[in-house]
C-alpha cells in the first residue's frame, strides 16, 4: 500500500527576527513619517505598540477577522482624506499602514520574506520626495540592514558571527552597484515627466508663483532652498547687474498682480542689443512652474536647447518660458546683454492696458501721482521724485504689517515698512495713475560666489521684484524702487540689507572661516550631483556615450547595448564567486550533503528547492521530533563546512562520517546512526 504523502507545515520565526523585523520596517519608513498625515502615524505607533506586546502576550493580538476590517478602514480613511486612492501621498499612506498592519500576520518564513520584499519597495517611494545626497546614502545603509536582516532570516539559529552577516550583506549590496550603474548609464532616457507618476509627485515645491501679493516675496526670502545655479564662460557680472527676469505681470486687481499671458501669441519684441555679452549656463532645479529664469536681458537667438522636450519660447514681455512645467532638473545655456534697448513703439491697446488700475481702490495714491502730473508732466520728474519719497520716509524691512484693503494707500501713507514687492507694486499704482505705463517684473537679484566650484549659487532668498516703465523714445526701463530705500540690497545682498535680528539666514552668517568653507563644499558636492546624477537626461546621456565612442543612441541600441552589458557583467561577477567559493572541499561537502538530502527524501521527507539547510531541518522538526534530534548535529556541521569553513568546529571527516552512518531501518520507516 503506497504511504500517504505528508503536509509540511510552514515553520515560525523566533521573536528576534520579529524584532530584526520590525527594526528593517521602522527604518524604512522613517523618512516618511514627517510627510504623513498625524492620523497615519498615530495608526504606526498603537499597531507597533500592539505588535511588540503580542510578542510577549500572543492571546492579544488581533484575530484575522479584525485584522481584514482594519484593513478595509484604512482604505476608507486614506480615500476620504486625500480624495483618492491614487497618487504618491495617498498611495504611501495606504502601503505604510498596511505593511505594519501586516506585522500581526507575520509567523512564518515565507511571511518574513514577504515582508523583507516589500521593505525594499518602500525604499523606492522616498525617492519620489527627494532626490538629494543625505536621501541616498540613508537608503543604501537601508538596503545593507534589510540585506542583513534577510540573511539572518535564512540563516536560521545557526551561530554565524554577526560581523560575517554584516560583512556579508554589505558584499552583496557592493556587488549590486555594477549593475545599478550599467542600468543608470544605459537606460534610454524618457523626455520630460514619466508617464506613470502620479501629478502630486511635483507637487508642494518653494518658488516664485504667477501673482504676487504683498508679504509673498518676504515670505519666499526665509527659504534658503537653491532655485538655480549659474556657470559662466567669463567673469561673474557686477553684483548691481544680476537681475534674473522670470515674470512680468501687468495685470492689477487692487491687491494681487498677475503674470501676463496673453503675450504669448503676440510678435517678439524689438530689442537692440548692447555692449559685450555674457554667456552662461544654468543648472535650474524644478519649480513647477513654466518659466526659465535668464540674466536681463536674454538674446533668445542664443538659448542652448534645453533639456527633453524643455523648449524655451521668447515672449513680448521679455521672458523665456516652456510649453509645460518644469519639473525635472534640466541645464541650458544662454546670452545675454546687460545693455539694451527694449522696445520701440507701444500701440494705444498696449498702453491702454498698462494704464489700466481697478476702480475704488487706493485714491489717495491715484490723487498723489496725479498731482505730481499736473506739477510737472516730465515722465523723468515724477519717476524722481516717487524714488525720492522712498528713500527719505520709507524702511525695508523682511517683516512688514499687515495692509488693507486699499495697499498702496495703507504702504504709501501708513505702515511705510515693506519689501520688495510692496515698493515694486506702490511704484507701478504711482506710475499708472500719473499716466506712465509701467509693470511689475519678479524673478531673483544677486547670488552667492562659490569658489570652489567658480559657479554662482542663486537661491530663493535672492527673489526680488522690480519695475519697468515705458518712456517714449527710449522703451522699457528699469527702475528698481527697492534700491532707492535699501541700495545694500542691490549692490551687495539681502544679508547686507536687513538686520542680523531680522535675517532667515544668521545661521549661515558665520564667522568662523571652518564652518562656511564646509558650508561651500557641500553645495559644491550637491551642484556636481545635481549636474551629473539627477541632470542625466537625453542630451547628456547622449553626449556621454559620445564620448565612449557609442554614436547611434536610439533606443533599440540602446536597450541591445544595456543587455549585453548586464549579461557581461552577471557573467563575470559570478565567474568570480564561483570560482572562490568552488575548492575542492566545499564540493565534496555540497555533495554529501545531497547525498544525506537523498536519503530523507526515499524515506518520505523531501527538499522543497527553495529550501535552505536550516529551513529543511524545521520542517522535519514539525513531522518527526526524534529524527530531527538525530538530524540536528548533522545539518549544524554542514553549516559550519559550507559557510563558515575556517571556524574551529567545522571538521570534513567527522561530517563525512555523520552522513555515511545515517541509515534507515526500512520496516519502520525508523533512522539510525551508527555510533
Amino acid at each position: 500500500m503506497a504511504r500517504k504523502r505528508k503536509t509540511t507545515p510552514t515553520p515560525a520565526i523566533s521573536i528576534p527576527m520579529q524584532l530584526g523585523l520590525i527594526v528593517a520596517l521602522i527604518l524604512t519608513v522613517v523618512p516618511h513619517l514627517s510627510r504623513l498625515p498625524a492620523w497615519v502615524v498615530l495608526f504606526i505607533v498603537v499597531t507597533l505598540g500592539l505588535k511588540l506586546a503580542s510578542l510577549r502576550y500572543p492571546k492579544i493580538a488581533p484575530p484575522k477577522i479584525v485584522i481584514t476590517v482594519i484593513a478595509m478602514l484604512m482604505f476608507v480613511a486614506v480615500g476620504l482624506y486625500y480624495s483618492t486612492l491614487f497618487g504618491r501621498d495617498a498611495g504611501v499612506s495606504m502601503l505604510v499602514g498596511m505593511l505594519f498592519l501586516k506585522l500581526f500576520e507575520t509567523r512564518s518564513f515565507r511571511d518574513a520574506m514577504v515582508m523583507l520584499s516589500l521593505n525594499y519597495f518602500v525604499i523606492i517611494t522616498n525617492f519620489l520626495y527627494t532626490q538629494s545626497i543625505p536621501t541616498a546614502i540613508y537608503m543604501l545603509f537601508v538596503v545593507a540592514h534589510i540585506t542583513f536582516t534577510l540573511i539572518t532570516l535564512n540563516a536560521g539559529p545557526a551561530r554565524i558571527d554577526w560581523r560575517e552577516k554584516l560583512r556579508l550583506s554589505f558584499a552583496l549590496t557592493l556587488l549590486a552597484l555594477p549593475l545599478m550603474l550599467l542600468l543608470f548609464i544605459l537606460f534610454p532616457r524618457i523626455p520630460g515627466p514619466l508617464w506613470g507618476l502620479p501629478n502630486d509627485v511635483y507637487a508642494a515645491t518653494t518658488g516664485l508663483s504667477d501673482t504676487m501679493s504683498p508679504g509673498e516675496v518676504s515670505q519666499l526670502a526665509r527659504s534658503y532652498a537653491v532655485a538655480f545655479r549659474v556657470t559662466f564662460d567669463g567673469p561673474v557680472p557686477r553684483q548691481q547687474d544680476l537681475y534674473w527676469r522670470a515674470i512680468v505681470m501687468q495685470d492689477f486687481d487692487g491687491r494681487n498682480w498677475l503674470a501676463e499671458k496673453k503675450w504669448l501669441g503676440k510678435p517678439k519684441p524689438e530689442i537692440s542689443y548692447q555692449g559685450p555679452a555674457v554667456e552662461y549656463t544654468v543648472t535650474l532645479e524644478p519649480h513647477q512652474q513654466r518659466w526659465l529664469f535668464t540674466l536681463d536681458l536674454v538674446d533668445p537667438d542664443q538659448v542652448g536647447k534645453l533639456s527633453g522636450e524643455y523648449d524655451g519660447i521668447f515672449t513680448r514681455g521679455g521672458q523665456l518660458v516652456t510649453p509645460i512645467p518644469v519639473i525635472n532638473l534640466i541645464q541650458y545655456r544662454a546670452t545675454s546683454y546687460p545693455s539694451y534697448r527694449f522696445g520701440k513703439r507701444l500701440g494705444a491697446a498696449e498702453r491702454q492696458q498698462l494704464l489700466q488700475l481697478p476702480k475704488d481702490y487706493n485714491p489717495r495714491t491715484q490723487e498723489l501721482a496725479q498731482r505730481w502730473r499736473r506739477e510737472n508732466a516730465d515722465p523723468r520728474q515724477i519717476i524722481q521724485q516717487a524714488l525720492l519719497l522712498f528713500n527719505q520716509q520709507f524702511t525695508y524691512t523682511l517683516r512688514p504689517p499687515p495692509l488693507g484693503k486699499h495697499t498702496a494707500d495703507d504702504f504709501l501713507f501708513n505702515t511705510q515698512r515693506g519689501f520688495c514687492e510692496h515698493f515694486a507694486s506702490a511704484f507701478v499704482v504711482l506710475m499708472r495713475a500719473a499716466s506712465i505705463p509701467a509693470r511689475v517684473v519678479a524673478g531673483y537679484q544677486g547670488g552667492e560666489v562659490n569658489p570652489l566650484g567658480e559657479y554662482l549659487l542663486v537661491r530663493q532668498s535672492d527673489a526680488h521684484a522690480w519695475t519697468e516703465v515705458w518712456l517714449d523714445n527710449l522703451g522699457w526701463i528699469r527702475i528698481d524702487p527697492t534700491s532707492a530705500v535699501s541700495p545694500e540690497r542691490i549692490e551687495q545682498s539681502l544679508d547686507q540689507a536687513i538686520p542680523a535680528n531680522e535675517n532667515p539666514r544668521w545661521l549661515i552668517r558665520s564667522d568662523f572661516k571652518l564652518l562656511e568653507q564646509l558650508r561651500l563644499v557641500w553645495d559644491s558636492v550637491n551642484y556636481r550631483w545635481d549636474k551629473w546624477i539627477l541632470g542625466y537626461g537625453p542630451e547628456m546621456q547622449q553626449l556621454f556615450l559620445s564620448y565612449l565612442g557609442f554614436q547611434n543612441t536610439t533606443v533599440y541600441n540602446l536597450l541591445l547595448a544595456l543587455v549585453f552589458a548586464l549579461s557581461l557583467c552577471i557573467a563575470i561577477i559570478a565567474f568570480i564567486s564561483l570560482r572562490n567559493a568552488r575548492s575542492e572541499h566545499t564540493d565534496k561537502v555540497q555533495t554529501l550533503y545531497l547525498k544525506l538530502c537523498g536519503k530523507l527524501s526515499k524515506a518520505g521527507y523531501p527538499r522543497r528547492p527553495y529550501q535552505g539547510p536550516w529551513q529543511f531541518f524545521e520542517q522535519i522538526e514539525q513531522l518527526d521530533t526524534e529524527l530531527a534530534n538525530r538530524l540536528k548535529p548533522v545539518i549544524q556541521m554542514y553549516i559550519a563546512l559550507r559557510y563558515r569553513p575556517n571556524h574551529p568546529a567545522a571538521n570534513y571527516n567527522r561530517f563525512l562520517q555523520m552522513v555515511r552512518n545515517f541509515n534507515f531501518k526500512k520496516n519502520a520507516g525508523m533512522v539510525t546512526t551508527k555510533p
